[in-house]
């Protein structure tokens, strides 16, 4: 059963930090090395200086995060509120391809699931080592200091039609512009009876932060192991904050990563094209490789556009009788419907003979995937349609995790328009 709540977030005072377009920022894991340089520049009081701190002298990056974090809250630049609250969220952004879009959220506290409860269901398989990290992060700072992004059902509109209102008729807390382009507003609200008995039979979809969901579970299972004393009602570290965003929000986009083949690969076109003509329908494009042929096809065709430097633009549509043999009978439906598994295991794998080990570029930018073939900076790259959301809900259902990065959530949820501590 979900059980949500709201909490007393802390949240940055501007009249400190100044501009909050320095201190927000995306999710720690997509920020590079060199993003992560130019927005701990921009000020001192960035969220990467916590979420992705660097080691200084003889003090750990995980003791520098909790020290900096506890001088946040010490000097006033970190503020608690007054009364356990929701915080609405509105983002306006221009996604991959040039369209604009408004998108709506809520933060809340959600309960974390016991071993036997399945009300939380993701989509991507997750590794050692960055939960690990991430547990060493939330170890020292013992705060959320991200939320994880899911998604949830409202189909008759009872939840956003109510729960967004004051968006109409309030000032935002705050306003700031991400680096990743992205306008966001934040307001504070009661959480309402409605939205609690709304959640209480629901089963939630985590978009992203899989790592930090695993990590979340973790520490509260070595926090139980670690207590002493009697129960209390509420344990802060039973509980994770995450933004809610439902399946019936317009401004729910998922866009493409496309993949790019790098320039080791020795592409003989003629032996490709002879394989991949007993699976597709391959049609030359006389677009100079661009994305038109995608939204041209049908709606329910899996098809690619493969662009090659010597050869032009080809585009494949599966042949729908021909899937089984390129994704094999060993995962469930959900996971053969996958235009990705259709790219991956079909003709990266068996047609291609490219191993699962070969580092791909994931591209989220069309125009720029077929630039690296044009410039000879690698040998094929793929352009592919987005995973629908309804297909990341049948995938989790089905307990099968998709390839890597199947999934493009744009724009993230912002890091730093409101924490959870757990202290």
């Amino acid at each position: 059963m979900v059980d949500i709540r709201g909490f007393q977030g802390l949240r940055f005072d501007a009249a400190i930090t100044g501009a909050l377009d320095n201190v927000l920022t995306p999710p720690y894991d997509v920020i590079d090395s060199g993003e992560r340089q130019r927005l701990a520049d921009s000020c001192p009081y960035n969220m990467t200086h916590v979420i992705l701190p660097v080691a200084e002298g003889s003090e750990t990056a995980y003791e520098k995060s909790a020290r900096l974090f506890h001088e946040w809250l010490a000097s006033g630049v970190l503020c608690p509120d007054t009364e356990p609250s929701l915080y609405l969220l509105k983002q306006q952004f221009t996604g991959p391809d040039g369209a604009a879009f408004e998108r709506k959220a809520f933060f809340a506290l959600m309960k974390l699931p016991e071993p036997d409860e399945h009300y939380i269901l993701g989509h991507e398989r997750t590794f050692d080592k960055p939960v690990q990290d991430r547990f060493n992060l939330l170890q020292a700072v013992q705060a959320n200091l991200e939320p994880i992004f899911v998604m949830y059902s409202d189909p008759a509109n009872q939840v956003a039609g109510r729960l967004f209102q004051p968006l109409a008729t309030e000032a935002p807390l705050l306003q700031a512009k991400t680096a990743d382009k992205a306008t966001q507003e934040l307001w504070r609200v009661a959480c309402p009876e409605y939205l609690v008995q709304h959640f209480l039979n629901q089963t939630l979809y985590i978009a992203d932060g899989h790592h930090r969901f695993k990590t979340a579970c973790a520490w509260r299972d070595a926090c139980r192991k670690n207590k002493s004393g009697g129960e209390e009602v509420f344990q802060p570290y039973d509980y994770i904050m995450a933004g809610f965003v439902s399946f019936e929000e317009p401004g729910l986009k998922i866009y493409a990563a496309h993949r790019v083949v790098p320039k080791s690969f020795d592409v003989d076109f003629g032996s490709i094209m002879a394989k991949f003509q007993d699976y597709f329908e391959c049609r030359q494009l006389t677009n100079a490789g661009g994305v038109a042929g995608l939204a041209e096809a049908p709606a329910d065709a899996c098809v690619f556009i493969m662009h090659t430097k010597e050869d032009g633009a080809w585009l494949l549509t599966l042949k729908e009788d021909q899937r089984i043999a390129l994704v094999g009978t060993d995962r469930k439906p959900a996971w053969q419907a996958l235009d990705v598994a259709v790219l991956h295991r079909g003709i990266l794998n068996q047609l291609l003979g490219i191993s699962d080990n070969v580092d791909l570029i994931y591209e989220k930018d069309g125009a720029t995937a077929i630039s690296l073939v044009e410039r000879g900076e690698a040998a094929l790259a793929f352009l592919m349609r987005p995973t629908r959301p309804e297909q990341v809900r049948d995938c989790a259902e089905a307990f099968e995790p998709m390839p890597q990065k199947s999934t493009y959530f744009f724009p993230k949820l912002p890091s730093g328009a409101v924490i959870y501590s757990l202290t």
